[in-house]
C-alpha cells in the first residue's frame, strides 16, 4: 500500500475520502453529516475522538490524553523520570463532558476540567495543573505525519486517525517543589476521530530512537486496528509502509518483556517495561481497559535491505473498549 497525495478535506459534499494512507494531516475531519444521522445519536452513542500527545526521551517520558468518547469524556497525564525512579499519574472523568456540537480538527482547543489544548497554527500548548504536579508540552507539529482512512465494522460509517513522530517538542514539569525540562526531536501525537466498533481491542505501539549508524527512527503500529493501515516507519524522517506486525507478551505486561515484529521482515524489537500507565473504567454502558507500558527499545531494522541494530524509547499498550 502506497501512501496518497494530502487531501484537505475528509468529507466533502456528503462523500467520504477512499479508504487509504495520505499524507500529512487533513486538516478538515468535521463529521457533522454522519452525527445527524440516526436521530442525531451517532454523536453520542459512535463517534470518537481523542488527542494523545507522548514525550520519549531518556530524560522524560510522559503522556497526556483528551478523550471524547460520546456519552463520557476522560482526561489523563502521566510523568516518568527514570533517574529518579518517578512516576505519578492524574486522571479525570466526566459523564457528557463535551457538548453536542463539539466537533473538533487536530487544532481546535480542547479543555476538560483542568485538561487543555490550545494551538496557535501548527504550534500546540498542552497543560494541566492538579493536585500531584504541573504538566507543560509545547510541541511545533511538522508537515511529516500521515493520515489514515480506514472502514470500521457494524454498519458504523468509517474511522480516521492522524499520527506523526520525532516532533519538536519541551517539556517542563513542577513536582514537589522541584523543576524537570527536556526538549528535542521526542514529540508524538495520536489524533483520532470516526466510529470505531462497539467492540474494540488493539495493540499499539509508539517509538523513536536511534540506529547504530546515528539515524533517526520511529515507527507507529498497531494490530487489530484500522485494517492495520497506520504501520509506519520513519528513517531519518522518510516514511515507509509496513505490513502487519504480530506482538507477543506474557501478563503481568509491565514484568515481561514484549516482542513485536513486522511480518515483512523489516522490523524486529523488543520492549524492555519500566513501567506502565493502566485504566479500568466501568460506565455501564461503556467499558475501557488497558494497560500502557513504557520503557526501552531495541532491536533491528532493514533499511536498503541491510539490517542495523537502533535503541529507542516509547509505549506499547494492549487496549479493549466496549463503547
Amino acid at each position: 500500500m502506497k501512501i496518497l497525495d494530502k487531501q484537505q478535506r475528509l468529507i466533502k459534499v456528503e462523500t467520504l475520502l477512499p479508504y487509504g494512507i495520505y499524507n500529512d494531516l487533513i486538516n478538515d475531519v468535521n463529521t457533522s453529516f454522519y452525527d445527524k444521522q440516526q436521530f442525531s445519536l451517532r454523536r453520542k452513542t459512535e463517534r470518537k475522538t481523542w488527542i494523545f500527545f507522548g514525550f520519549y526521551s531518556k530524560e522524560i517520558t510522559c503522556g497526556f490524553a483528551i478523550v471524547d468518547a460520546g456519552i463520557a469524556a476522560t482526561a489523563f497525564s502521566y510523568i516518568f523520570i527514570p533517574e529518579e525512579n518517578i512516576f505519578v499519574e492524574d486522571k479525570t472523568t466526566i459523564p457528557f463532558g463535551f457538548d453536542s456540537d463539539f466537533n473538533p480538527n487536530l487544532y481546535d482547543t480542547w479543555v476538560l476540567k483542568n485538561y487543555s489544548i490550545h494551538s496557535d497554527q501548527s504550534r500546540m500548548f498542552l497543560e494541566t495543573t492538579n493536585k500531584k504536579y504541573e504538566l507543560n508540552i509545547r510541541a511545533n507539529n511538522n508537515d511529516n505525519g500521515f493520515s489514515v482512512v480506514a472502514p470500521s465494522k457494524e454498519k458504523r460509517p468509517f474511522n480516521f486517525t492522524y499520527k506523526n513522530l520525532m516532533i519538536d517538542s519541551e517539556v517542563e514539569i513542577k513536582y514537589k517543589g522541584k523543576s524537570y525540562h527536556a526538549k528535542g526531536n521526542f514529540g508524538a501525537i495520536d489524533f483520532t476521530k470516526g466510529y470505531p466498533p462497539r467492540e474494540t481491542m488493539w495493540n499499539w505501539l509508539s517509538f523513536i530512537g536511534k540506529t547504530a549508524s546515528g539515524k533517526t527512527i520511529a515507527a507507529n503500529i498497531v494490530d487489530n486496528f484500522n485494517d492495520n493501515m497506520e504501520n509506519i516507519l520513519y528513517v531519518d524522517g522518510i516514511k515507509t509502509v509496513l505490513s502487519k506486525a504480530n506482538f507477543l507478551y506474557k501478563k503481568p505486561m509491565d514484568k515481561n518483556v514484549w516482542k513485536i515484529n513486522t511480518l515483512d521482515n523489516l522490523l524486529h524489537l523488543e520492549v524492555l517495561p519500566l513501567g506502565k500507565r493502566s485504566e479500568d473504567l466501568n460506565l455501564m454502558f461503556m467499558k475501557s481497559k488497558f494497560t500502557q507500558i513504557f520503557g526501552e527499545i531495541k532491536g533491528d531494522v532493514r533499511i536498503d535491505g541491510k539490517l542495523e541494530n537502533f535503541t529507542a524509547v516509547g509505549v506499547t499498550e494492549e487496549h479493549f473498549a466496549l463503547w
